[in-house]
């Protein structure tokens, strides 16, 4: 097995304060994995993020480029196909660099013809990156499997979101849990083994990895008393 190049590991949060990690003081919550990460990697404890929101973002995050530069400005506005990214030069470097979660990265429209159903969405994969498991913004897929589950669904579905009101925490809403356990948010397929493309497992070399998500419900417990 090739050991020459290192394994990349990219993970990126949305929604997730900067301050939000035990690792960094705070004192509520504790976060052990990302803890872990930040013994065995690189914490950056002074870091700003370029442009928002997150499409710009990660955007400029990827391209190396100012949000001037790349002129992705907003969530859907098309990225310029002749701006180079990190996974492209992670294929220059050997890697095959995989995506776990989104970039949200809409297309360029000259490289599509009229009408291309690529053309209708900003869910589109940032080009150098093979698609390993792709977090859409679609709810019907995961609250069907909540529902087969046995929980409630909301009339209105992004009310999944909000939190329980009979915890009886006392300690304001901000404390009390999600209407679901960790294991059945809709980031858990990313972050489960079993859900893991067996194209990305026992891969021969080292690898390149960039997940991304929205609320990383099991990363992160409140202490409680």
């Amino acid at each position: 097995m090739e050991t020459s190049r290192p394994n990349i590991l990219l993970i990126t949060l949305d929604q997730w304060r900067a301050d939000c990690l035990s690792a960094m003081g705070h004192p509520c919550l504790r976060t052990p994995h990302l803890d872990r990460l930040t013994a065995d990697g690189v914490l950056f404890r002074c870091h700003y993020t370029q442009a928002s929101p997150c499409g710009p973002a990660r955007a400029s995050l990827l391209t190396g480029l100012y949000a001037h530069n790349h002129r992705s400005v907003r969530n859907g506005i098309p990225l310029d196909d002749r701006h180079t990214n990190l996974a492209r030069e992670l294929r220059k470097a050997g890697y095959d660099p995989v995506l776990f979660g989104y970039t949200d990265t809409a297309v360029d429209p000259r490289l599509y013809p009229p009408g291309d159903p690529a053309l209708n969405t900003y869910e589109g994969v940032m080009p150098g990156f093979t698609p390993g498991l792709v977090l859409s913004m679609r709810l019907e897929p995961w609250l069907a499997d909540l529902a087969s589950k046995g929980y409630a669904i909301p009339a209105k579905p992004k009310d999944i979101w909000l939190p329980r009101h009979d915890c009886g925490t006392g300690q304001g809403p901000t404390f009390a849990p999600p209407r679901y356990k960790a294991e059945d948010s809709e980031t858990s397929p990313i972050i489960s083994p079993r859900s893991t493309p067996p194209r990305c497992r026992n891969r021969n070399g080292p690898f390149s990895v960039r997940s991304t998500m929205r609320r990383c419900a099991s990363c992160a417990r409140p202490i409680t008393a």
